[in-house]
This record gives C-alpha cells, structure tokens and sequence, in this order.
C-alpha cells in the first residue's frame, strides 16, 4: 500500500431506526464505495440506530457481538480488503442500564484494531423544541485512541468532541496526521457551526480532518445536518457533500501535511504546558 496518497469514501447516510435496517443500508453504501477502490471507507455516528425515542434506542440496541452493522463491516473489510470506521454504534453493556457510544477502525483483515467510547456527551439546549441530555443514557468514554495505519496515526472522535480542541492538540502531539470526526450533528448546529469547527480543528493542528455525518429525518422526529467533507491541514474543503445520502470520494496526500508545517510550524511553538 502507498503511505502517501489515500483514496477515502465517506458514506453519508439516512440512518433507519433499527440495526438490521442500517446493516443492509450501509451494505449497499459499502458496495457502492467498493467502485472507487477506497482505502479506507467512513460511516457515520449512529451507524447502527437513528432515533430521538430514548425507549425505542434502549429496546432495540444490541450488545457489541449481536450487531448486524458491525458484523457487516467486518465481513466487508475481510471479504475486499479495505479498511473500515465504524464512526460510532449505540450498543448495550452487560450489566449496565446506560449504552456506550462507541467507534470502531477495523483492518483490511476484518479485525477491530481499536474502539473508542465517546468522551464528551452530547447535553444541550439546543431550542425550546430540542435538547439532548446523551449523560443520561450513555457511560462517558475515558481514553484517547489512536491507531496505527500504514499512512501513519489516525485519531478516534466522536460528533461533539468536535468542539473540545484539547483532544485534538493531545492526539497530534502523539503523532496523529489524520482525525477522524464521525457525525450526527443537529441541523441548528450544523448551519452556524459545523464547517466553521472543522476547518477550525484542521488549521490548528496542520491535519486532515474527515468528518462523516449522517443526514436527514430519522425515526422519531430526528434530523441531522449531512455536508460531510475532508478538510486538509491548510483548512481548504478537499470534498463535501450536500443535505442528502450520498458515497463521497476523495483522495488526500499525506505529504500535504509537512508541506503545511515546514511553512506554518505552529503545532512545534505550542507552549501548552507553560500556561499551568
């Protein structure tokens, strides 16, 4: 495999509300990526269940074995060699009344390399009519996570975390070149905040960003935002999508990244630790 140019599908989908429903949407998507020869294939958050129905996520959650979305990425990624992030699945824990939101990057041999649990959860007001309490229903994730690929270290996130720079300068001090930013961002959210964020993420850190996000309505009343899009470490939009379902393909060059910071070296004058 080439460690300098990556050929990147980021699958935009309509999340259903089950995850039998999604495993044979996002089949579909991953066939349909299967045509650009990808590298590496991006789902969104969510992958697995889209809802605003607290009960109707708990009932038909599954633990991490039973899911038919993470099962069918696996055969994928083993089946056709490629990669595959999982951006985020709603899974039930043994013993626990609370869900994990949880990443997963899989191999081009079907194995789960790393997972990550989200951080920071989503609780907001966004408006009168929409407010999300995500403390309430899912256990908080507690570690950074980064995996080691063959075009070099890829930062987990989760959506929210978006908005935390923190995790992002502490993932590129440790050598992470590409984050990627799995969504299901609201749509207010979304028109004032979401490009504005990445471009953001990716001009400070001299990195690639690549955010999936879902799009739509969903089960329940639930509506998110799409315009998933590749930013590179200059903040330029490589590619971005639109309000609807769509496969979105783009390559990025990884040598992108030294040429920014030979010319913008902010990430090395970083004196983070002298502010305490």
């Amino acid at each position: 495999m080439s460690n300098k140019k990556i050929r990147v599908s980021l699958l935009q989908i309509e999340g259903r509300e089950t995850p039998i429903l999604n495993a044979s949407l996002i089949k579909k998507a991953l066939i349909k990526a299967y045509k650009f020869n990808p590298d590496i294939i991006c789902l969104p958050e969510c992958a697995n269940i889209m809802t605003a129905n607290k009960s109707h996520l708990v009932k038909h959650a599954t633990l991490q074995k039973d899911c038919p979305v993470l099962e069918e990425c696996i055969q994928f990624a083993k089946k056709y060699n490629k990669f595959v992030s999982v951006g985020s699945l709603l899974l039930k824990k043994n013993n626990s009344s609370k869900l994990l939101n949880r990443s997963f990057f899989i191999n081009h041999s079907g194995k789960i390399m790393a997972y990550y649990d989200k951080i920071h959860l989503f609780d907001v007001n966004i408006n009168r009519k929409e407010v999300h309490r995500e403390s309430k229903s899912f256990h908080k994730g507690n570690k950074v996570v980064i995996v080691t690929s063959p075009w070099g270290k890829i930062g987990l996130t989760i959506c929210y975390d978006i908005r935390f720079p923190n995790l992002y300068r502490n993932l590129v001090k440790q050598g992470v070149k590409i984050i990627l930013v799995p969504a299901a961002f609201t749509v207010p959210t979304g028109k004032d905040h979401w490009e504005i964020l990445l471009r953001s993420r990716a001009i400070e850190n001299t990195s690639f960003i690549i955010a999936t996000g879902q799009c739509g309505k969903h089960h329940a009343r639930r509506a998110t935002y799409g315009y998933s899009m590749i930013v590179n470490p200059w903040g330029k939009i490589i590619i971005k999508g639109s309000y609807k379902p769509k496969v979105i393909n783009a390559i990025i060059d990884m040598r992108d990244i030294e040429n920014v910071r030979s010319r913008m070296p902010s990430i090395y004058h970083d004196l983070t630790n002298c502010y305490n």
